[in-house]
C-alpha cells in the first residue's frame, strides 16, 4: 500500500496494523518504533519508566505519527503482562511484537559480582532477566494477542552478533543472547500454524545511549570509534540500521520468512579485513 508525500509515493506497510517496541524508549528501539510508525502503524513504546517512553510517544505524536506509551519490566513475568495488555487495549489489538529491551554487562565470569558487592544485582541475573527471560515472559504474553490476526502476525527479537563471534570476556552476554536465537528457531516452528512469524536481528556494535551507562561518556566515544575501525564496512552501526532491517521482517509482504537470525553488523562477524 502507498500513500503520496510531497509529490512522491510512501510505501505504508503497516497501515492498519498495530505494534508493541519493547525498549521503546531510545536508541534502536525508539528507532524501530519511528519507522513502523512512518509505515502506518499504530505503535506502543514499552519500557520500565514511564516517564521515557511517554517523551518518546509524545515526540512522535508531534511528528504526526500514532503513538502510546506503556510501561513494566519485561523481567518479570507480571510486568511483562501488564505491558502487552495495555498495548493491546490501547492500540486495538496487536499484530507485531519486537523484543528490543536489553542490557550490556561485560567482564571475565569469574569476576562478575554477586548481590551485595556493589549494590548492582548480579551481572547474571540482571543480564539473563532482560535479554532472555524478558524475551520469554514478553512472547508468552503476547501470542493469544498474535493468534487470529488476518494478515498474519510477526515477531523479531533483537539479539546480538555476538552469538556467531563472541568475545572474550562477555560470556553472559553472549549466553544470554544464544538462547533468544534458539528461542526464535523453535517458537517460528512452533507458532507457524498460527501464521506468527518469528525472526531475529543480530545487530553489532551500534551508537545508543547504552555504553553510557557501563562507561564514562568520554570512553563510550573512544569505545566505539576502536570498533568502527574493526568494522568491515568501515563504521559502527547507528539504531536506523537496525530499525530497517526489523521493518524488513515485519512487513507482511515477507511473509514467507520465518527462523531467520539476520546479522546486521557491517560484516563484523566474518572477522577484520
Amino acid at each position: 500500500m502507498t500513500t503520496r508525500v510531497g509529490g512522491t509515493a510512501a510505501r505504508t506497510p503497516f497501515r492498519g496494523r498495530a505494534a508493541l517496541v519493547t525498549g521503546g524508549g531510545s536508541g534502536i528501539g525508539l528507532a524501530i518504533g519511528r519507522g513502523l510508525a512512518r509505515g502506518g502503524c499504530r505503535i506502543a513504546l514499552g519500557g520500565r519508566r514511564r516517564e521515557v517512553v511517554e517523551a518518546a510517544a509524545a515526540d512522535l505524536r508531534a511528528l504526526g505519527l500514532r503513538a502510546v506509551a506503556v510501561a513494566g519490566d519485561v523481567s518479570r513475568a507480571d510486568g511483562a503482562r501488564r505491558m502487552v495488555d495495555e498495548a493491546a487495549r490501547e492500540l486495538g489489538g496487536l499484530d507485531a511484537l519486537v523484543n528490543c529491551a536489553g542490557v550490556y554487562r561485560a567482564g571475565p565470569l569469574a569476576a562478575a559480582g554477586a548481590p551485595g558487592d556493589g549494590g548492582e544485582p548480579d551481572p547474571i541475573d540482571l543480564v539473563v532477566d532482560v535479554d532472555l527471560k524478558g524475551v520469554l515472559f514478553a512472547t508468552r504474553a503476547a501470542i493469544p494477542r498474535l493468534r487470529g490476526r488476518p494478515a498474519g502476525a510477526a515477531i523479531v527479537n533483537v539479539s546480538s552478533s555476538v552469538t556467531l563471534a563472541p568475545p572474550a570476556n562477555c560470556s553472559v552476554y553472549s549466553a544470554a543472547k544464544a538462547g533468544v536465537d534458539a528461542l526464535t528457531r523453535s517458537l517460528a516452528l512452533e507458532l507457524a500454524g498460527d501464521r506468527i512469524r518469528v525472526n531475529a536481528v543480530l545487530p553489532g556494535v551500534v551508537r545508543t545511549p547504552i555504553f553510557e551507562t557501563i562507561m564514562p561518556p568520554h570512553e563510550a566515544v573512544g569505545f566505539l570509534d576502536h570498533f568502527g575501525r574493526q568494522v568491515p564496512l568501515g563504521r559502527i552501526g547507528e539504531p536506523d540500521d537496525i530499525a530497517r532491517a526489523v521493518l524488513f521482517l515485519c512487513d507482511p509482504e515477507n511473509d514467507w520468512i520465518t527462523g531467520a537470525l539476520l546479522a546486521v553488523d557491517g560484516g563484523l562477524s566474518l572477522g577484520t579485513p
